[in-house]
């Protein structure tokens, strides 16, 4: 009976319709946009492109590498100040936990616990003209 309802949980989630990103009531959603993102982590500031899926970002740096990110809020009231967390090499579940290829430091297997460590936050900066 457990497993039944575990299912039925599982296939509710699922067929629960994403939320878009939007800025200005308008969907962010599906496009790339321009952006320079900051990273908590090396205080570097990197050129990028940025799309937006629901509560994700796929970051698309220019040197080919890409990092997906969970937003703190999907409703972006700053363009210039969008934040959210990921490591590279995971995929965020939340802002405490990620699944990937890389394991923290003391753990086994490819999960990441964390509490929204400052390292994992990072600023995007959309460049003016685009998402408004």
């Amino acid at each position: 009976m457990k497993a039944i309802g575990f299912i039925f949980s599982t296939l509710l989630l699922l067929a629960t319709p994403t939320l878009a990103a939007d800025y200005q009531g308008r969907t962010l959603d599906g496009r790339k946009l321009t952006a320079k993102v900051y990273s908590y982590n090396t205080g570097g500031v990197y050129d990028a492109q940025v799309e937006f899926k629901g509560d994700l970002a796929t970051i698309y740096f220019a040197n080919g590498g890409q990092l997906l990110i969970r937003l703190n809020q999907r409703t972006i009231t700053d363009p210039s100040n969008i934040l959210g967390y990921g490591r590279i090499g995971q995929i965020p579940l939340g802002r405490s936990l990620g699944v990937g290829l890389r394991s923290d430091n003391g753990l086994t297997g490819g999960l990441t616990l964390s509490a929204g460590r400052l390292e994992d936050l990072w600023r995007i900066n959309l460049i003016t003209g685009e998402g408004r």
